[in-house]
């Protein structure tokens, strides 16, 4: 297969070896040419299909070939119908099962972190915000051990929440440094009513990643950066200015858009960051 070449800039070329892109786990075949070429560092994303028809000799031998070319990786969990706050006991069960099958695979991928939905939808569980919660606690804290004994982060990304109490409630009660935030930049701006400052100053002592994409802020568009609303230079400014350096993620949902979302950070990205190469000497 011919190398290729994508149009990049120089800022953002530099930038493949110091951030992460998204990839879910049964795309990794189509695009491993491109990820052998470039050595990107990736968040695999495993859905509930990944993990039961997963073989773990196939998990095995991506592992060994993504470690031989240097890919540092993240991973993302299943997130479709899961629900650990539910007042539905089998629903917790079935998001506890999940959430463990991951966790199995991490000592074969040997990820820096793995980043979860928290499952909240304020639609549906304000009402009963104090009862879920504690419910929701029940299936971290385990996960939280695990990680600690694993020796990597569980990050809870925020998708549906109005704002970042809830994500700073499971954080006061479950004050573990292997425990932090992701923030989704592009959910934040498309489905929250709190401004991005605010979750900034909130949860900033815990957050581990930025998951980057753009829109225009009336629906999850996953544009590249640059292409929507989002203030990028209010983010680095405040994350520089408080000396946090979380790790970056493209979610990019088309290839077209991989290009474009590079270059764009690296327009607004200052020089002074830096990304995936210090996750692990940076804790909170």
């Amino acid at each position: 297969m011919q190398p290729t070449t994508w149009p990049l800039s120089d800022k953002a070329r530099s930038l493949l070896r110091r951030i992460h892109v998204n990839m879910p786990w049964h795309l990794l075949p189509r695009y491993q040419d491109l990820i052998e070429q470039y050595r990107l560092n990736l968040e695999l994303g495993f859905s509930a299909a990944d993990l039961d028809t997963g073989a773990r000799r196939d998990f095995q031998k991506a592992a060994d070939a993504l470690a031989r070319q240097g890919s540092r990786l993240t991973f993302h969990g299943p997130f479709w119908e899961l629900c650990p706050g539910s007042c539905d006991p089998l629903i917790r069960q079935i998001s506890r099962l999940r959430l463990a099958q991951l966790f199995d695979l991490i000592t074969i991928f040997r990820p820096l972190q793995v980043v979860c939905h928290t499952g909240f939808d304020p639609r549906h569980h304000s009402s009963d915000h104090g009862p879920w919660l504690e419910r929701a606690l029940e299936v971290w804290e385990p996960l939280v051990d695990r990680a600690e004994q694993l020796n990597i982060r569980l990050l809870l990304e925020n998708v549906w929440e109005s704002g970042p109490a809830l994500h700073r409630a499971v954080f006061d009660r479950l004050p573990s440094s292997h425990l932090g935030f992701c923030l989704d930049l592009g959910h934040q701006h498309a489905f929250s009513s709190t401004p991005l400052e605010q979750w900034l100053v909130v949860l900033a002592d815990r957050l581990g990643e930025i998951h980057v994409h753009d829109n225009d802020g009336s629906r999850d568009a996953h544009l590249p950066v640059g292409a929507g609303t989002i203030a990028f230079p209010t983010l680095f400014g405040f994350l520089l200015d408080r000396g946090r350096r979380p790790l970056l993620t493209l979610e990019p949902h088309e290839q077209s858009h991989f290009t474009a979302s590079l270059n764009g950070l690296a327009a607004v990205l200052p020089d002074r960051y830096y990304g995936a190469e210090s996750v692990a000497a940076a804790p909170w």
